[in-house]
């Protein structure tokens, strides 16, 4: 709760009854009559039980014993604020005295992101309670704390308090946390009383709905996470995955492809290994979950600074490091190992570096018999970094970089080719990932209510895959090869510029060079001669800008505006877009919003130099490059109801509307679209694509989530959503990612094992329930009386049926040993413990003439060893 009191004086005489009265009313009426400033833990405190208690004319320090002891309360008197906390807090923070650690951090505006100097940060979860100030760069430090879980409030004079619970402090390394105040609406000599910031808020104030905040503790706990930011976020409301395989993210039965993905505020390429052309998810990520900070996971209705993409953001961001003390963490996992090293940089200015590196190989699962879903040994390797320079006058400044690769063989060689039965020859296929992104940050905030951000980055990535065919005399031919590099430049420039309390304005522009260097051979073996329909290399450009303002009308009512637009040198097609949000306050605990807005984006670049030979005149044709931007119109009607600072329930509908998609005018092709591509190791491509298309998403999500307390926590959402489109035979269709529902249940308990807190157990517990991807049948009739390899589908029948139900459960456990100067972590994990059979595909086996389905990888499991120090 929030007031502002006068100087506190002791002196003061008190007076109070309390029959039976809640203890927040009866806070409230000592506030009111007394202007007294209560702090307290709303998650600590029992503040609908009653209090029957009474006091005449006692001095102020007498009156609140008698009151707390009616409560069952303890008191400490910090400047102007009376913190409260339940006695029974007391022992259980006593015995927390061998081991301690530093916990700092810094408190920010949540608007400008500048730091707020002289705020008051208290640490409530200790007896008796501490405060502490802000110094002028917003940081604040409190040291020799207790090993554990700790929660702290932060309050500022024209600010909502904010809190922060459950920051654990372990032995090994000094906890840094930042924490963003929302200025508060005080009109005249009225003070608005609000509750504690919302765990759920995004980093992005500016993002009214559908977003789903990635909290990096999380990424660490829950099981089937795999240390993966994206299969974090499938544990969400009205996301998905494509396979065990691979973490894309099918989100509202959107196509990958409409995935945005942002670090540092700049759009990157895909940054995951073992990935394909055009995909945006693959096996495994090259973001290391040690160096990212809180990011945001936007799932439809974007405010305005997000453009050219209609499925999804993902807005990362990596943490800084240490820039007191020196600290690295070691990791060794079944799959590979890792190093992460931080420290001061130019330390008398507060700078500090980041970086890590990891290496990580199959080999290990292999000698366990642990079947990856394919025959072959992947290897990848990666490292990231982060360097800040705060400067007195200049500003701050930041460096930062992700780079990795990959490479998979795959064999598939029988030498007895009297098993091959319609077999003509078998692939031996290898892919090879590379992917970098370098960027150099500057802040300015030393204009008045203004800051302004200037980011310049380069960025690239190489897709190689190479396919040998061995035929069946056992000839081996070069069959197939793709190389599709691609890198670009990037130049942002934005301002934030805060006029007053109740109006944010937010402008940018990015420009963007594209270049490209692609190429596709294949071998026509039937007619024994090499076809490249794709050697290409130029450059596109793209620019980008918006503008927004957010508003707030009252004290429970903001609505923001924007517009975005877009121009592309491909084409010279160019967007222009408006978004609106409003968020309404029913009270303090709920909220209604709306957002709505025009949505597009370009087709992946790859496409636009592919040709095709004309079949009516002896030239090539580029039907990608005369293709409009995907199209969407976007709604999102809301509602959020924190019931206290632990539970939490959410309600959101959705609709998005779809058109001038990409799809074939071709007889025979009418199932294809660019909304059913992007999950499969393969380029499509058709030579009749036109902007013709259309695709309705819509549907309803259900969240509830217990927050972290008293070591236990929960989340569950259910999803029920409907996904079609029209091809080029104007036929509405299922998308193949209208799977029906999709539902989770997350889990999680933690136990200390002794008094001190120096042996810690965790369990994590997951279940996904959902329904399968849909997919064209094949026509097992006349493939089955096929004399050649040819496989027919019922393309009547596209996306009308579905695979099996999908049911996944994964397990997690970890132990965590605190010693004086290191924390040690042993994690083990099991994906799919029950080895539930679920179907992948539907294929046709050559060999045996049959259909057959295959299906996902069965147990996963992996474990670690982690020490930081």
């Amino acid at each position: 709760m929030r007031s502002e009191a006068q100087e506190l004086s002791t002196e003061s005489v008190i007076s109070y009854s309390y029959q039976g009265k809640p203890l927040d009313q009866a806070l409230l009426d000592l506030q009111k009559r007394y202007n007294l400033n209560f702090s307290y833990s709303n998650s600590q405190l029992s503040l609908k039980s009653s209090v029957t208690c009474s006091a005449n004319s006692l001095p102020l320090e007498k009156a609140l014993q008698v009151f707390c002891v009616c409560a069952n309360l303890t008191f400490q008197i910090i400047g102007e604020q009376i913190v409260l906390k339940a006695k029974s807090e007391i022992t259980q923070s006593t015995a927390l005295k061998t081991y301690t650690q530093t916990l700092r951090g810094k408190v920010l505006d949540a608007g400008l992101n500048t730091p707020l100097i002289g705020a008051t940060v208290i640490l409530l979860s200790v007896d008796p309670s501490r405060a502490v100030s802000t110094g002028i760069d917003g940081s604040f430090s409190l040291e020799q704390l207790p090993i554990g879980r700790h929660f702290i409030k932060v309050k500022y004079l024209g600010y909502k308090d904010g809190e922060v619970a459950n920051i654990l402090v372990v032995s090994g390394k000094e906890t840094i946390i930042s924490v963003q105040l929302e200025e508060s609406f005080i009109e005249q000599s009225e003070v608005l009383v609000v509750a504690e910031r919302d765990k759920t808020l995004p980093q992005n104030l500016l993002i009214s709905s559908s977003v789903h905040t990635l909290r990096t503790e999380e990424i660490n706990r829950f099981a089937g996470s795999r240390q993966d930011p994206s299969r974090m976020a499938a544990n969400y409301a009205g996301v998905s995955s494509a396979s065990d395989q691979r973490n894309d993210l099918i989100v509202r039965g959107n196509s990958p492809l409409g995935v945005l993905w942002r670090l540092e505020g700049v759009e990157i390429p895909n940054p995951n290994h073992f990935t394909f052309t055009p995909n945006t998810g693959g096996a495994f990520s090259l973001l290391n979950n040690n160096l990212l900070a809180n990011s945001d996971f936007l799932t439809g209705a974007f405010p305005a600074e997000y453009g050219n993409r209609i499925g999804a953001v993902m807005d990362i961001r990596l943490r800084e490091g240490n820039n007191k003390k020196v600290e690295n963490t070691l990791q060794l996992g079944l799959n590979g190992m890792e190093v992460v090293t931080e420290g001061p940089f130019v330390k008398k200015w507060g700078g500090s570096f980041l970086g890590s590196m990891r290496l990580f190989t199959f080999r290990p699962l292999e000698k366990l018999g642990v079947d990856i879903g394919y025959q072959g040994l992947p290897r990848y390797q990666d490292g990231s970094f982060k360097v800040v320079l705060p400067t007195p006058n200049a500003g701050k400044f930041s460096a930062w970089g992700i780079a990795g690769s990959s490479n998979v063989t795959i064999y598939d060689i029988d030498e007895d080719t009297t098993t091959w039965g319609k077999v003509r020859y078998r692939l031996e296929p290898t892919l090879n990932n590379q992917m970098y992104a370098f960027g150099l940050h500057h802040t300015y905030s030393n204009i008045p209510k203004t800051v302004t951000e200037l980011i310049v980055s380069t960025s690239g990535s190489q897709v190689e895959a190479t396919s040998i065919a061995t035929y069946r005399n056992l000839i081996a031919k070069y069959y197939y090869y793709l190389r599709n590099y691609e890198k670009q430049l990037i130049t942002k420039l934005s301002v934030t510029h805060k006029p007053y309390h109740r109006l944010l304005l937010k402008g940018g522009v990015t420009w963007q060079k594209m270049y490209y260097n692609n190429q596709e051979v294949m071998y026509q073996d039937k007619r024994d001669v090499y076809e490249i329909p794709l050697d290409a290399q130029g450059s596109a450009a793209l620019l980008q800008g918006y503008v927004l303002a957010k508003y707030t009308v009252s004290p429970r009512f903001d609505v923001q505006t924007g517009l975005y637009s877009q121009k592309f040198s491909i084409g010279q097609r160019t967007a222009v877009e408006p978004r609106i949000s409003l968020d309404y306050y029913l009270s303090d605990a709920q909220k209604l919003y709306l957002s709505a807005g025009l949505h597009s984006q370009t087709q992946p670049l790859v496409y636009y130099e592919y040709r095709f030979f004309s079949q009516e005149k002896p030239e090539y044709n580029q039907p990608y490059n005369q293709l409009d931007f995907t199209r969407s119109k976007q709604l999102v009607l809301g509602y959020n109801y924190n019931h206290n600072s632990i539970w939490r329930f959410k309600a959101e509908a959705y609709f998005q509307n779809h058109f001038r998609v990409p799809v074939s005018k071709r007889e025979g092709e009418e199932a294809f679209s660019m909304l059913n591509l992007g999950t499969d190791y393969s380029f499509v491509t058709v030579d009749s694509v036109v902007s013709n298309g259309t695709g309705k998403n819509y549907g309803i999500e259900f969240t509830g989530e217990r927050f972290l307390k008293k070591g236990f926590y929960t989340l569950g959402n259910l999803s029920l959503l409907k996904s079609t489109f029209t091809g080029g035979d104007g036929k509405e269709r299922p998308t193949a990612f209208s799977i029906g529902f999709i539902s989770n249940l997350l889990v999680g308990k933690e136990f200390n094992l002794d008094t001190e807190k120096r042996h810690h157990f965790s369990v994590d517990l997951r279940i996904n329930y959902a329904g399968g991807r849909r997919y064209i049948p094949i026509d097992s009739l006349k493939t089955g009386m096929e004399q050649s390899d040819k496989i027919h589908y019922d393309i009547s029948n596209a996306y009308e049926k579905q695979l099996k139900n999908y049911f996944r459960t994964d397990v997690r456990f970890s132990y965590q040993l605190n010693t004086q100067t290191t924390t040690h972590w042993i994690f083990a994990a099991a994906d799919n413990f029950l080895n539930n059979k679920n179907e992948l595909y539907h294929g046709w086996d050559l060999e045996e003439n049959k259909s057959v389905t295959f299906y996902q990888i069965g147990i996963y499991p992996y474990l670690g060893y982690r020490i930081q120090f």
